[in-house]
């Protein structure tokens, strides 16, 4: 009962109201694992993950014994940071799933969340400090960190993260530190105004792979999917169009979860007879299985899908699909609403990441030159075009590309390629490339 008096029905009514929007906000939340955060401050330098309400600047202390003199005052930042970190903490499931039984599963490196690119914490180091100090282990000037911010310390195959009497604060999961908290890959950690993920070898091999299929604007962005991955057993759900790699995105997520020890459970088709379902949910058992659902005219059946989604069987499902329409008449409605969804976005929406794909699979296949190194009207042409085939497509031109630059000519080039000199020139054509390809300075 609450033991505030309410003298009218009105007021009872507004009460019962606040309260129950108050609760339905925090099932919300609870339910897509989202942590929720203070508001930013004002005239403070923040970021979106900013939980601290600090309002002041933080009062340094001078080491004992020195002079009064000594002590200062510490004003936060003015200069605006180039980069944001993410409006949400990529949630952590409540899993059923143990974990898996590979053996120990350290830290060995930190990615800021959403950014390519990581610091390896190499394994015969004990403690790691970040910061905006040239002194630092990990130094990183110029994005409002403190000169040391918070020291990573090892134990064991955990690390132990302390905060160094930072200017704004070091966070874990939203609550703002006091005193220490172990990581462990997939964990997250806030040194405002920026953000942490640790990563295993698993990850740091993996990841880049998520950054070439979601793109870094995605909805679900790359490391959202990868502490996903990292953490949970949780069914996924990936939709995009033929061409987008939800097969290979599906792979590096199982490679990174806690079930990699074991190999996934690829299957094309669901077998119509009982008897075979139940073995291939025994079969996937401990791991995940990747099931494409399209050309499924009727929905699977419901028994099959059930043990799906039954925690007991410990199924981790990974579905693939050219869109949602495709995975309901598939899994039903009921089903869909306990996948988490990751949609694929086509090439057609990324042309601005076209270089750097292109860029990915020269350096794949060691070729050393690079998009910037094509004519400008070249350069043009791949930034427009709309790729239907998607990643494949542009895999394809790509190795036409570099067949074409290393081989001296279309018919040469063909033949390497296993195709006829018409079908290469046809596929520059509809590209809009024209000879010659690179510049003079190439």
């Amino acid at each position: 009962m609450c033991k505030r008096a309410c003298s009218t029905p009105r007021q009872r009514l507004d009460l019962e109201s606040r309260r129950r929007q108050r609760c339905l906000a925090k099932c919300r939340n609870e339910a897509i694992g989202e942590t929720p955060l203070a508001p930013p401050l004002p005239r403070v330098l923040h970021d979106f993950m900013d939980p601290t309400t600090k309002s002041r600047p933080r009062v340094v202390s001078a080491p004992r014994g020195a002079p009064t003199a000594a002590r200062r005052s510490v004003a936060a930042p003015t200069s605006p940071s180039p980069r944001q970190t993410p409006p949400r903490t990529p949630p952590l499931p409540d899993d059923r799933f143990v974990g898996w039984d590979a053996g120990p599963d350290p830290t060995t490196a930190v990615c800021e969340y959403n950014v390519e690119g990581d610091w390896e914490l190499r394994r015969d180091v004990a403690e790691f400090s970040i910061g905006g100090s040239s002194q630092c282990t990990i130094s990183i000037p110029g994005r409002a960190l403190s000169a040391r911010h918070c020291l990573l310390e090892r134990r064991a195959h955990k690390l132990r993260l302390h905060d160094l009497d930072s200017s704004y604060g070091t966070f874990v999961r939203g609550r703002k530190l006091e005193g220490s908290a172990d990581l462990s890959p997939g964990d997250m950690f806030t040194a405002l105004p920026m953000t942490f993920v640790c990563l295993n070898e698993e990850m740091r091999e993996h990841r880049p792979t998520l950054f070439e299929i979601l793109g870094s604007g995605a909805a679900r962005c790359p490391d959202w999917v990868m502490v996903q991955a990292a953490t949970g057993s949780g069914p996924l759900l990936f939709t995009g169009e033929a061409g987008c790699d939800l097969d290979r995105l599906a792979r590096a997520v199982h490679a990174m979860s806690l079930r990699r020890s074991r190999l996934p459970v690829e299957v094309a088709t669901v077998p119509q007879e009982r008897a075979a379902q139940v073995a291939l949910v025994q079969q996937a058992s401990k791991t995940s299985l990747i099931l494409p659902l399209e050309g499924k005219e009727a929905p699977l059946d419901p028994h099959f899908v059930s043990m799906l989604f039954d925690a007991s069987f410990g199924v981790r499902l990974l579905a693939l699909a050219s869109g949602l329409d495709v995975a309901r008449r598939a899994l039903s409605d009921v089903g869909i609403e306990l996948m988490q969804h990751v949609p694929v976005r086509p090439l057609a929406y990324r042309s601005g990441e076209i270089e750097k794909l292109i860029d990915r699979r020269f350096g794949e296949r060691t070729f050393s030159l690079r998009a910037a190194d094509l004519t400008p009207e070249n350069q043009d042409a791949l930034k427009t075009y709309h790729w239907p085939a998607n990643l494949d497509e542009l895999r394809e031109v790509a190795d036409a590309i570099m067949a074409h630059a290393t081989r001296g000519g279309l018919r040469p080039a063909a033949e390497s390629l296993g195709i006829s000199h018409q079908k290469l020139q046809r596929l520059f054509v509809r590209i809009g490339l024209e000879l010659p390809l690179f510049g003079r300075d190439a």
